[in-house]
């Protein structure tokens, strides 16, 4: 999206939610929940500060070069803006939030992030902070107008352990982006397309072929058609991206039954179950790793 988009999409939202405070609130619903948001696999990273650089990768922001750099201080690193272009200052809001939230999210009361936020642009109108209007957390300083933008962290906050860090969840999700790196994947890219598509709306919605051709801008017959060429239907792909995301669930192992199967797009767990052992052979509460989830 532009800048003059971004700026009209906060002040329509701003307008329809009757909140002032847009930008901190829709940081705050951009921080993934599960492995079909963007950036949810970098909340294992091994510490914090890995953590946050790769969520902003991870959430594609600045295109090839991230739109932050870590400036290791003595008196505490910081998260600088760092990208070369002009942007809106309503983007650099939303951004800020959305690692704010996230650092909140990883720090889960165990240490204290960011000391203090600095902003090139002026104050937007309704803004009261970090973490937010809505929230019972006292604000951080924010500054205006200044030279540069950056978040100010505590001292030592980049190398705190992650307890959630996992390298099965991080080599797994490698494997899931890869299968589609194969040569016969290159030519026409569609499976790859879909695969992304349905991986993203597991737990939303949209995941018929009706919706997936609509949105890809073709008829349901020629998107079928095509991806037959492929030597993948859209039933196998539903099911391939449902069981590779049930296995990072699995290896988390933080949430119950009822919650990965909803997760996974089923509308009832015993769905959820038929698919699993039409899988593997076996229901998931016989399975190894179905014990881990089911201790959440």
């Amino acid at each position: 999206m532009g800048d003059e988009s971004i700026t009209n999409l906060c002040a329509a939202a701003q307008e329809e939610l009757k909140l002032t405070d847009i930008h901190s609130e829709i940081g705050k619903n951009m921080v993934p929940r599960g492995f079909s948001d963007l950036g949810f696999t970098a909340l294992f990273q091994p510490n914090f500060g890995e953590a946050l650089l790769r969520l902003v990768h991870e959430q594609r922001l600045g295109d090839e070069k991230p739109v932050v750099k870590l400036m290791p201080l003595s008196s505490g690193d910081r998260l600088v803006w760092d990208h070369e272009m002009t942007v809106s200052p309503d983007l650099v809001q939303i951004v800020f939030a959305l690692i704010y939230h996230c650092g909140e999210l990883l720090a889960d009361d165990r240490f204290k992030t960011v000391k203090a936020a600095h902003f090139a642009h002026p104050r937007p109108d309704g803004f009261r902070g970090f973490p937010g209007g809505s929230s019972s957390k006292d604000p951080i300083p924010c500054y205006f107008n200044r030279p540069s933008t950056y978040l100010e962290y505590h001292r030592h906050v980049m190398t705190k352990s992650v307890p959630r860090h996992n390298p099965a969840i991080i080599s797994a999700r490698g494997q899931q982006k890869s299968f589609f790196a194969r040569a016969r994947f290159e030519r026409e890219n569609l499976a790859k397309l879909t695969y992304e598509y349905l991986l993203y709306l597991l737990d939303k919605s949209g995941l018929s072929l009706e919706a997936a051709a609509v949105t890809f801008g073709m008829a349901e017959r020629t998107l079928r058609r095509k991806l037959v060429a492929e030597g993948m239907s859209y039933r196998q792909l539903l099911e391939q991206v449902r069981r590779d995301t049930c296995r990072l669930y699995f290896l988390e192992g933080t949430r119950n039954l009822s919650e990965i199967s909803a997760k996974l797009g089923y509308s009832e767990l015993s769905a959820f179950t038929r698919a699993y052992t039409s899988w593997y052979g076996h229901p998931p509460s016989q399975d190894a790793c179905a014990a881990t989830a089911l201790a959440a």
